[in-house]
């Protein structure tokens, strides 16, 4: 928990002083009541470093946005500069872990494959206009939980064995412009309009 909270720091004071307009679009800290109400959501308490990394920003949603659809139903309006992470992956807060996590299960249900998702993945990151993300695994029995890739069509997968491995090369990757060894190793980003961006 100690290393999430270390690399998050980093990572948002990087945003902070070089794109300050991707810093903007972080969320305040989770409230108490934000927690309770995920844990209420998802059947069981949010892992402690996932809470902790929630406590210091909740979701880089700030400047998302929703509309009505004719007919009912609301639909998302992600914002460019919600897009902190490679791969045009945001960050997500607790409503949205909660509003993806209830859809995916009811997906699950719907195709009657219980393999497609399981109730103690929690969506973590996104991209916004796609079925593509990151899942912290909290089934697994030690201290460290694993994260796992999702994409449409493909069944989740494993991707690196803790949330620290995500977040600590992110911030040496930031800070340095390396971060040899690991998964951050040939990503590379730019600031435009004070936001980041990631080449492709």
């Amino acid at each position: 928990m100690d290393k999430v909270v270390s690399a998050w720091q980093r990572i948002a004071g990087w945003l902070q002083e070089h794109a300050p307009a991707s810093a903007e679009a972080l969320r305040p800290g989770a409230s108490d009541e934000e927690i309770a109400t995920l844990n209420e959501h998802l059947g069981f308490e949010v892992p402690d470093a996932l809470e902790a990394w929630l406590r210091l920003n909740n979701g880089s949603t700030a400047k998302d946005s929703r509309k009505n659809l004719p007919g009912g139903g609301i639909a998302l309006l992600p914002h460019r500069e919600s897009v902190i992470f490679p791969d045009g992956m945001r960050f997500l807060g607790c409503k949205e872990i909660a509003d993806r996590h209830a859809n995916y299960l009811h997906i699950a249900r719907d195709i009657g494959d219980d393999d497609y998702w399981k109730s103690p993945w929690i969506p973590i990151a996104e991209k916004g206009d796609a079925p593509y993300g990151i899942i912290l695994d909290a089934q697994a029995s030690h201290d460290l939980l694993p994260l796992l890739r999702f994409s449409e069509g493909d069944y989740p997968s494993f991707f690196l064995p803790s949330l620290s491995g995500f977040l600590c090369p992110l911030a040496d990757l930031l800070e340095t412009g390396e971060a040899p060894g690991s998964v951050m190793e040939y990503k590379r980003s730019f600031v435009a309009d004070g936001r980041i961006c990631w080449s492709t």
